[in-house]
Formats: C-alpha cells, sequence, structure tokens
C-alpha cells in the first residue's frame, strides 16, 4: 500500500510522514543504516547546527561526492530545511567541475571526503560533511565578519512549508555531447515519480529498495529512495556499483526490490549467474530484461524510457521471465506505455516528444545564467533528441539519440541491433560502434574494441553478415573506451580521441 497522500506537496513532509508510518525502515548505505525515525532526528539535529551557521530556506547547495550515509543524512536535512540541492558528479575533471559551479551559482558546496579541492577564489560556502551521520557539520562563514541573519522558528521545519511548484534539486544532465546541463526539478516532479514508481512496481513498507547507484543520477534518487519513502519501505544506496559483490551484498542486507539501469544490468549478465544469486529474497526490479529475469530468478521487471528532464521517465513496460524480445531493438530499449500523466508523439523525422497532462510533471526546465528556462514549444511539447517510433499497439520505442546516431546513404543505422550482433556471433564484450565521416554516403561505421585476443577473422564474418549499411569499414583496437563516470554510458564522440592501438580494415566484399 502507498503511503503517500494527496495533503503531501513536498519532499519534507514526504519524508516525516514516512518516518511517522515506518519508524523502523532501514534507511542508509549497504555498510551503514539506522532505523529511518532515528536517522529523521539526525537530520533534525543538522538543521539546527545549519541554520545557526546561516544557512536559510531556498538556498542552493550543491552536493559534490559519492552516496554515503553523510551524504544521504544531509540531503534529508536540506528537504527539512527547504534547501534546494543539486546533485553533482564528483568524478568530473576539476576545471568541467568549477565551470559547472560557476554556472550553478550555488550558495554553499557540501563535499564528502578529502578529494574535494575547492578553487581558491571561490565566492561560495563550503559545508564539510565527512562526519554528518555522527551529527556533526561544519559551515565555513559567509564573509569575514559577517552577521548570522535571524533565524525564525524550527530549521527542522521551513521545509514543511514549500510549495510543490518549488524547485527541489538541480540534476545534471549526463553531458556527453557538451557540458552537462542542470535540469530544475520541483518538489511535485519528485512526488508524482516517487508515487509512479512505487505504485507500479507494488513497493510497500515490508520491501527493502536497494539502488547501489550514484544519488545524482535519476534512477537511484526518483526510482529508489523517493519511491521507497512514498511506500514507507527501507531504502538502501551504496558507495559504488560492483558486480562482485553485487549478489552478496543483496542476500546480507535482505533486499527485496532493485533499482539499477542498462550497463549495471549487462555487467550482472556478463560477470555473474544463477550460482552466485541463489538465496536472494528479490521479487522485483527496475530496469531489467526477460533474460535478467530469468537468470537470476526473479519474478518480475520494468524497462523504461526517460530522462531527468521527461518527469524521470515517462513510459514503462513490465517485463517477466520468458518474454519475447518485443522489439527488434532489443527489450532494453523499449519504452512501453506512457504514463498517465504524460503524452507523447513521434515526429515525422522520428524524434520522440513528450508532454506533460498536469503541472510539475515534467522538469521545470534548465538553468541558465540564474534562471530557469521552461524548455518546451509553445505547445507545451519537450523535444528530446531521441528517435523512436510506436508498435503496432502505439507502444513506444527508443533506438537512439539523434545525436549519436549513424546515417548511411541517409538511412539511419540501428546501433543496438549491430551491437547486439557482435555481441552475440562474434563474442565481443568491451566495444563500441559510432562513425567516420564519408564523401559518398555521409558517413561510414566503425567498429571499437578493447580485446586484445580480437578474434579478427571470426568478427570480420559476422560483419560480412550484416545488411550492407550497417557493417563496419574499420575494427580499431583501443586500450579503454570513453565512459561517463555516472552511469558509465560509452561516450561515442570521444571514441576518435583514444589512442589507436591497432587497426583493420574490412573489405566491401
Amino acid at each position: 500500500m502507498s503511503l503517500f497522500s494527496a495533503r503531501t506537496t513536498n519532499l519534507a513532509q514526504l519524508v516525516v510522514d514516512a518516518a511517522k508510518r515506518s519508524p523502523n525502515a532501514p534507511f542508509g548505505t549497504d555498510t551503514t543504516s539506522a532505523p529511518l525515525a532515528q536517522v529523521l532526528e539526525k537530520a533534525r539535529e543538522l538543521t539546527r547546527q545549519l541554520g545557526s551557521a546561516g544557512l536559510r530556506k531556498g538556498a542552493v547547495v550543491a552536493f559534490v561526492g559519492v552516496t554515503s550515509e553523510n551524504y544521504l543524512v544531509l540531503w534529508m536535512a536540506a528537504q527539512l530545511m527547504g534547501v534546494r540541492t543539486a546533485l553533482i558528479n564528483p568524478h568530473y575533471p576539476q576545471d568541467l567541475l568549477r565551470d559547472m559551479l560557476s554556472d550553478l551559482r550555488p550558495d554553499t558546496v557540501a563535499y564528502f571526503d578529502d578529494s574535494f579541492g575547492a578553487p581558491a577564489d571561490a565566492s561560495w560556502r563550503l559545508l564539510d560533511g565527512r562526519e554528518a551521520w555522527d551529527g556533526r557539520v561544519t559551515l565555513t562563514p559567509a564573509q569575514p565578519g559577517a552577521q548570522v541573519p535571524a533565524m525564525t522558528g524550527d530549521p527542522a521545519e521551513w521545509g514543511l512549508a514549500c510549495e510543490g511548484a518549488e524547485i527541489a534539486c538541480y540534476m545534471h544532465t549526463s553531458g556527453t555531447s557538451g557540458q552537462p546541463k542542470f535540469c530544475a526539478q520541483s518538489h511535485a516532479y519528485f512526488l508524482k515519480l516517487g508515487r509512479y514508481i512505487a505504485d507500479s512496481l507494488g513497493y510497500t513498507r515490508f520491501d527493502l529498495v536497494y539502488a547501489p547507484l550514484p544519488m545524482f543520477h535519476i534512477n537511484p534518487l526518483g526510482y529508489g529512495l523517493v519511491a521507497g519513502l512514498t511506500a514507507g519501505a527501507g531504502v538502501l544506496g551504496a558507495r559504488r556499483f560492483s558486480a562482485a559483490e553485487f549478489w552478496p551484498t543483496v542476500k546480507r542486507i535482505g533486499a527485496t526490490a532493485l533499482v539499477l539501469h542498462g550497463t549495471p544490468m549487462k555487467l550482472l549478465l556478463k560477470d555473474t549467474g544463477p550460482s552466485d544469486s541463489a538465496g536472494h529474497d528479490v521479487r522485483a526490479v527496475f530496469f531489467a530484461s526477460a533474460e535478467f529475469l530469468e537468470r537470476f530468478d526473479i519474478p518480475v521487471g520494468a524497462t523504461v524510457y526517460g530522462s531527468t528532464e521527461a518527469g524521470g521517465l515517462c513510459h514503462l513496460w513490465h517485463v517477466r521471465p520468458g518474454d519475447r524480445e518485443i522489439a527488434p531493438e532489443g527489450p532494453t530499449h523499449y519504452a512501453g506505455g506512457a504514463r498517465f500523466d504524460v503524452e507523447a508523439m513521434v515526429t515525422n523525422d522520428g524524434e520522440i516528444l513528450v508532454r506533460e497532462r498536469s503541472p510539475q510533471t515534467l522538469f521545470s526546465g534548465y538553468l541558465r545564467d540564474g534562471v530557469v528556462d521552461r524548455a518546451v514549444d509553445n505547445e507545451g511539447w519537450f523535444h528530446t533528441g531521441d528517435r523512436g517510433r510506436l508498435d503496432e499497439l502505439g507502444n513506444l520505442v527508443f533506438i537512439e539519440r539523434m545525436s549519436e546516431s549513424i546515417r548511411v546513404n541517409g538511412e539511419y543505422v540501428p546501433i543496438d541491433f549491430v551491437e547486439r550482433r557482435l555481441e552475440v556471433e562474434a563474442g565481443l564484450s568491451e566495444f563500441a560502434i559510432w562513425s567516420r565521416s564519408d564523401p559518398i554516403s555521409g558517413q561510414r561505421v566503425v567498429l571499437w574494441v578493447t580485446d586484445p585476443e580480437l578474434d579478427v577473422v571470426r568478427t570480420t564474418e559476422v560483419i560480412r553478415s550484416l545488411p550492407k549499411i550497417m557493417r563496419p569499414v574499420e575494427i580499431i583496437r583501443v586500450a579503454k573506451l570513453p565512459r561517463d563516470t555516472g552511469v558509465n554510458k560509452v561516450q561515442r564522440r570521444r571514441l576518435t580521441g583514444e589512442s589507436v592501438l591497432s587497426r583493420h580494415t574490412v573489405s566491401s566484399d
């Protein structure tokens, strides 16, 4: 049963309500946790320290760190205070972090380990969150000699007055095609997303939701933490995802629901098997193929289409073990039916557009120069930049990013289809295809691989079995594939910048 009520208008109310109804639900990480009611008291104590140091409702605090118990309790304190959090990938290069923070213009930057280095000329305050779980935080003064503004009321209750349309969070995009953009997300955005996920996967107060991904990504925060609180379930995060430690951890903590995305799902399929997962209590997993469910004996899962902008997700498809592949592009890219509060269309050139049916379902816009740009057209459509199609039942199928598409002789090359053929028939594992310009066809396909034991003959045979426009014309071996450090996606546009170890031309015969 979902505990979220129509009276709940913000994340602070959601946290307080969940702690009242499920005081003993575990909250924290897979290594350090406590009952939710106790964590709420820790967070309340932190709000009083921060309020006394001058932090106020509506301030923007950038969280630069990996998921930890310190991170999570400080996030909870921020909700209680009505502080806007900006969740930032800590593994970005320092110059990129500096540029992103300059664009964000935060009041305060929170850090959680010794690796964070603030620029010498930084104008923001620093919040040391390394001991937040133990009840200690330190906030540097705003200016030398500056007086702290008067504090009215209990800072642990300021956030309870936030309106649903107020911004709760700034979450950045992955930045695969440029500098990451900050997406403004309202309290209502998270509440609607959390309710939709909790209802779709049937979260209850008896569940323990495990979300072992970084909280600056919408999956663990929206599908895991907020959805778990919506149902009064226990919620545990992780400092990092490890395929080797995943199933032992799942069994040790007693997880009943998992929140993943495509890359960890594929890693688990590649590196673990039924003997590793035997004895788990998982009943549902978010973002799963039928193969994953069958391999690890899990009764139900879901695959989705969406984005940070598109309400966290806008389409969902339930999957069960043994389901056939329901789209040529593959089940992990099958988006399924639209959320009840979202509508979608596909334009003549194949771009997916989404529009909210009720206010604050999609993101509020991109933060640019201190102002939130709504980022929709005159009719309210958000142009996703993704290419897709509708199946015979009207369900949406995501194909690829239009900015990462390959077009040969005017025809699109289905990247996922080609890569799955190479994976299954050529036995490739760490590889990607991308394009190079061609004066005749416009683009040609190129295959990048990292395997030093690459079987060139076998791979070439598979390539020649593909339709002509889909065939890579060259195999390039590199030491590593460039990946986004947040969600581990291959950044295809950076492939051409990798040092080449060897090349092999594939003849057109």
